[in-house]
């Protein structure tokens, strides 16, 4: 995708392509695994995303670099000594580690450069107060529950057009008749299922998709509950809740370290944000999509 458009370029930096897309595609995968479904249709929007997170660290790398353009050799020297060693460590040879010397050197600056500079950025940041993290807590309830679970029994016809009007009938009936206490689930679901391994015991399922079709109807059941026939994945289904965990919030005493950690980090990033778009104003960019 990248290399269909010109090379981007920050302040006369040529930018590595292989940045945007690795951005790209973390960006698309993360709003995948969010919606449960393919985002195709957003890709344009993704690589916008990917080349202004680029461009933006880019910046503040810059910006580093002119704030710090030396590194004392004696903070240099022991850094780059740690950094020889987790290579040796690593397997690496003195031989490769000669031949990436200058690369390895580079690298040891820029990181320590790089820390320098956020230290004096993140200098003001205070610690977050009581106030903030009971404000951030309860702004992100669905975050901090233990999620419900169920131990169910299954039953499953693979669905075959030549017999899904009988297999339909058959869940159907075998529905009714637990509902009415006339047979045992287990016993049904033993002699009916299709699975090859014969097994029905699906054990504990945690709730980890309120919008899939299958979790939706199953944490929707009460114990000794048999579901209605449940068309999913190419098959009908019928389960069984043997046990039912109801969700559990996770009191705030046991999450303040976390979310305090949590809401400086993003105190941090708002910090840098800032910053990356005073930098934008004075910034030379050419090969964007914007700009094509």
């Amino acid at each position: 995708m990248a290399t269909s458009f010109p090379m981007l370029i920050v302040n006369n930096e040529p930018v590595d392509p292989s940045l945007i897309e690795d951005a790209f595609q973390r960006i698309k995968t993360t709003a995948e695994m969010l919606t449960e479904v393919s985002c195709c249709e957003r890709d344009g929007e993704f690589y916008a995303e990917a080349e202004q997170e680029v461009i933006d660290g880019i910046l503040l790398a810059q910006e580093a670099e002119r704030r710090h353009p030396q590194i004392n050799d004696l903070v240099f020297r022991p850094a780059f000594e740690q950094v020889l060693r987790q290579w040796r460590e690593n397997g690496a040879s003195w031989e490769l580690i000669e031949a990436h010397t200058l690369q390895i050197r580079q690298e040891t600056t820029a990181t320590l450069r790089m820390e320098l500079f956020t230290q004096e950025l993140f200098a003001d940041v205070a610690e977050p107060t009581q106030e903030e993290i009971a404000a951030f807590y309860e702004a992100h309830r669905e975050d901090y529950f233990i999620p419900p679970a169920v131990h169910a029994l299954h039953l499953i016809r693979f669905a075959d057009r030549s017999q899904a009007w009988q297999d339909f009938s058959l869940l159907v009936k075998i529905r009714e008749d637990v509902m009415e206490g006339k047979s045992d689930f287990a016993e049904l679901a033993r002699q009916h299922t299709q699975k090859k391994s014969g097994d029905i015991d699906l054990n504990w399922i945690t709730m980890e998709r309120p919008t899939n079709a299958f979790e939706a109807v199953l944490f929707s059941l009460r114990e000794r509950e048999c579901s209605p026939v449940l068309s999913y994945d190419n098959a009908l289904h019928l389960v069984y809740p043997l046990e039912v965990k109801l969700a559990v919030r996770i009191p705030l005493e046991e999450k303040k370290e976390e979310i305090a950690q949590l809401v400086t980090r993003l105190k941090k990033q708002a910090v840098l944000r800032a910053l990356a778009s005073d930098l934008r104003e004075t910034a030379v960019v050419s090969g964007t999509r914007e700009n094509c």
